[in-house]
């Protein structure tokens, strides 16, 4: 399994709150709120360097994909264009430490590690992203991969704690 490893990010949040809300994954569905709120535009504007930003259908790409997301406690089901529906279902949580989730439904196997530490008042998070790829497709998606968890631990940082 080739494995792809973000920096460390620090969340500004206790570690006991950043667990609870990242081991329970009903809890993300406050992202669809938030790209359903009308200033979401310009809070992402504000975040994302301007040649990072996507344009305006990539954007409302993305709001719609949020929108059709469904979460349960223990997993998040997303739509992932011609392959049909992806989820992320959680398969181990270790309290205050780590959360694994395995893809489900895709046509390669991958994992997603959370893995956090107490770091004073704040919590240090890293991501880790696992894909069994045969030598073709790795070529085709590596680049990408490389970039997902550092994206991924982005995303988590910003959510409200």
């Amino acid at each position: 399994m080739d494995k792809y490893e973000s920096s460390v990010h620090l969340v500004p949040a206790s570690i006991d709150r950043v667990f609870a809300k990242l081991s329970d994954l009903s809890n993300m569905q406050s992202v669809q709120e938030r790209v359903s709120d009308p200033n979401f535009e310009e809070e992402l504007r504000a975040r994302v360097p301007a040649d990072k930003m996507p344009d305006a259908e990539k954007l409302k790409q993305i709001r719609d994909s949020i929108q059709q997301m469904t979460f349960t406690p223990d997993s998040v089901t997303m739509p992932a264009g011609p392959l049909g529906t992806v989820t992320l279902q959680v398969v181990e949580r270790e309290n205050e430490r780590l959360v694994k989730l395995a893809v489900v439904g895709a046509p390669v196997q991958a994992n997603v590690w959370i893995q956090m530490l107490p770091s004073g008042a704040a919590t240090a998070l890293k991501v880790t992203v696992g894909a069994e790829l045969n030598f073709f497709i790795r070529k085709m998606v590596e680049s990408k991969l490389k970039q997902a968890p550092d994206g991924i631990a982005q995303v988590l940082c910003a959510l409200p704690y």
